[in-house]
């Protein structure tokens, strides 16, 4: 695999669209240039609509054209007239469009710098000619989409951020968690960075719910929502696939799939939904053959093979619309198609049952199923209730410690071995890992709470000697690698264990991750410290495998190292808390969480992020960080007395010095504490390495 397993969106999704009209039509074709919302380019425009990203609603046809010279520009276009509009005339770049009654929405580069990683998010209101920013700041923002009840789109951090804006007040509102969102009849349809699978917000209650939990190799693909069905297709490893929906009117959630999960000889982007039936395309004999689906029996049915030149746009109540090459509309009543059921998935045949394969006897041979390969007899369940307590199974491999109130009902949580053999041993950024124990996915009957983990792993040497590197990782099958949960290693009379703190389900492991920089020898001062911060993802290189151990650490990076120790996740607030930190700055999200902690402070409303960290400075931090988490942090009043250069030490940090060298943080230079002195980064590393020795969190 490559070295960044993270899928772009943007450029994914293009592509998948492009491939499926290459697919139809046997070449990409030339879109043309848009240079002026004239007649002549309108007339360009329309005929490029085949290659095009587009989307409908009402009879109203959406679409992004992007010319020869790479400008591109949205377009409108009324199937019942013929009308057509351009939307933009910005020469920015932009993304697909997504429309809802006469509401179009898009990300935009806007007035973000082209080199940045920031999009805005724009409206269009067709019925009043008025276009709007939405975003009220800077952020990594795609994939938006409009109902009645507002826009939602995401924001592209480590694990995505769900954003809600209310039309009405103008508002902007987290809903938490979650990447490629989908807002129809006011709810939220979202994919789950962390196991691959689908979850659902309802808006007017704000509950969340699971709708496909998924773990090992498995994840969503993509999936398309009309609030009352979903329709997707799920992957894995082996490069099987299957089409499935589940009715969210049904208060089971049921997922009843459509096809087999199995190798395909050719894989199609393209799926849409209408009021109530849904299409996609299979490979039958080397042909696309477009499948239609009625959603309430979950029959399957055969329409037409593609046409070359078509292109597929969406549903218009339960007529499928198409372009053709010439730029003109078409559409199928698709349910004039829905006769006699077939296989619905092209290669295998159907699966047993109404839509679901047999369910193999789990408690004889080993079984391989759509979440991966389970051992036999190497699972287990108990059920939580409100009263949270202590569990302890299979031996003792797998631990939790549950506080009250964590689960709101009893809720039933199975832990089942899973086949190491299946999972490729690589973090985020590709690099290689090694398997200290077992493999182990956690699932739950109902909504997953917070719970406190603890796994065994093998007590070899090897293993113990690097017990401080070890972790506990979660398996991000979206993304096909591994990502760092956290760990606090035991080494008791039994087995040794790690533990830490899980918020959802998944499959989880303990896992060494190795790393070594050139400019960090083993004999260095501070190798074993740099090493395990950077196993826990704490630190990070400089490039070309260096750490620049000598280099000045900045407030603004030592801010983010320090916020990385502790488990603060960064936050984006409305308002930035110093001027100097504006939210398009990289540190933001992390100079924020710093201050919402209380670690750090201003200087009349400036941080001040770029100046290089003085020692005292960062003793400040360092305490303001524990001086409430630690029982012992009362000074004596004499620790200072051995450094000849204690004089220096600047008022408003004499009592932070003093707690700092009172709790071992820091040990100075021989018989001086050098406060007002630089730090370097491997100075920082040591400092850090032994805060997690006092919190006891190594």
């Amino acid at each position: 695999m490559s070295g960044v397993c993270k899928k772009e969106w943007r450029g994914w999704k293009r592509a998948c669209l492009i491939w499926t009209v290459i697919c139809l039509s046997g070449g990409l074709g030339g879109a043309s240039a848009v240079h002026a919302v004239g007649a002549r380019g309108i007339e360009t425009a329309s005929a490029a609509m085949s290659q095009s990203d587009s989307g409908v609603s009402d009879g109203i046809v959406v679409w992004l054209n992007t010319g020869a010279d790479g400008e591109q520009q949205i377009y409108a276009r009324y199937e019942s007239t013929g009308e057509t509009k351009a939307l933009t005339s910005r020469k920015t770049m932009k993304d697909v469009p997504y429309i809802k009654g006469t509401t179009v929405v898009w990300a935009d580069k806007g007035e973000q710098d082209a080199s940045s990683t920031n999009w805005d998010i724009y409206s269009y209101d067709l019925s009043t000619g008025t276009e709007r920013r939405l975003n009220s700041k800077a952020g990594q923002y795609a994939n938006p989409s409009v109902d009645e009840s507002g826009v939602v789109w995401a924001d592209q951090q480590k694990y995505g951020r769900i954003i809600h804006y209310d039309p009405v007040s103008g508002a902007e509102s987290s809903l938490g968690e979650g990447q490629y969102p989908i807002l129809s009849q006011g709810r939220v349809i979202f994919k789950n960075a962390r196991d691959g699978g689908l979850s659902m917000i309802e808006l007017s209650s704000g509950v969340q719910r699971p709708l496909v939990s998924l773990g090992a190799t498995n994840y969503v693909d993509w999936f398309v929502t009309n609030g009352e069905y979903v329709l997707y297709k799920q992957k894995n490893s082996n490069l099987e696939s299957k089409y499935a929906i589940i009715s969210l009117l049904d208060h089971s959630l049921e997922t009843r799939d459509l096809t087999p999960m199995s190798a395909k000889v050719e894989e199609y982007a393209f799926m849409s939904i209408g009021n109530s039936q849904a299409a996609y395309l299979v490979n039958e004999g080397g042909q696309a053959v477009l499948k239609g689906v009625d959603m309430a029996t979950a029959k399957v049915y055969s329409v037409r093979e593609a046409e070359a030149g078509v292109q597929y746009i969406g549903f218009n109540g339960d007529r499928l619309l198409y372009a053709q090459s010439d730029g003109s509309l078409g559409s199928l009543e698709m349910s004039k198609y829905n006769t006699n059921p077939d296989s619905g998935g092209g290669e295998v045949p159907s699966p047993t049952g109404p839509n679901k394969p047999t369910e193999p006897n789990p408690t004889t041979n080993p079984v391989k199923n759509d979440g991966g390969s389970t051992l036999p007899e190497t699972s287990a369940t108990f059920v939580v209730g409100s009263q949270g307590g202590a569990f302890s199974i299979l031996d003792g491999q797998v631990q939790f410690m549950i506080a009250a109130d964590a689960f709101s009902r009893d809720t039933e949580i199975k832990v089942s071995e899973m086949a190491a053999n299946h999972y490729l041993l690589k973090d985020e950024k590709g690099r290689s890992l090694e398997a200290a124990g077992k493999v182990w996915d956690i699932q739950s009957a109902g909504e997953f709470g917070k719970a406190q983990l603890s796994l065994s792993y093998s007590n070899e040497p090897y293993w113990t000697e690097h017990r401080e590197k070890l972790g506990i990782y979660q398996y991000q099958a979206a993304l096909g690698c591994w990502s760092y949960v956290g760990g606090v290693t035991d080494n008791p009379d039994g087995a040794p264990t790690i533990q830490t703190t899980i918020d959802s389900p998944g499959t989880y492991a303990v896992l060494l991750r190795s790393i070594h920089f050139a400019d960090v020898d083993t004999a260095h001062w501070a190798a074993k410290e740099v090493e395990v911060l950077a196993a826990r993802g704490i630190v990070d290189g400089t490039g070309a495998d260096l750490f620049a151990p000598k280099s000045i650490l900045t407030r603004e990076q030592f801010s983010k190292m320090l916020a990385g120790t502790l488990g603060l996740e960064p936050v984006s607030p409305a308002e930035s808390s110093f001027a100097d930190v504006p939210s398009s700055k990289w540190s933001y999200s992390w100079v924020e969480a710093a201050a919402a902690a209380g670690i750090v402070e201003g200087d009349h409303g400036l941080f001040k992020p770029e100046d290089a960290l003085t020692r005292e400075q960062m003793m400040a931090m360092l305490v303001r960080a524990v001086k409430d988490r630690l029982e012992n942090n009362q000074t004596q009043g004499t620790e200072l007395n051995r450094f000849k250069d204690q004089e220096m030490i600047s008022e408003w940090a004499l009592p932070f010095v003093r707690q700092a060298v009172a709790l071992k943080l820091v040990e100075g230079s021989g018989e001086l504490i050098q406060a007002r002195a630089t730090t370097t980064r491997a100075e920082a590393a040591v400092v850090l390495y032994r805060l997690l020795e006092q919190l006891n969190e190594l």
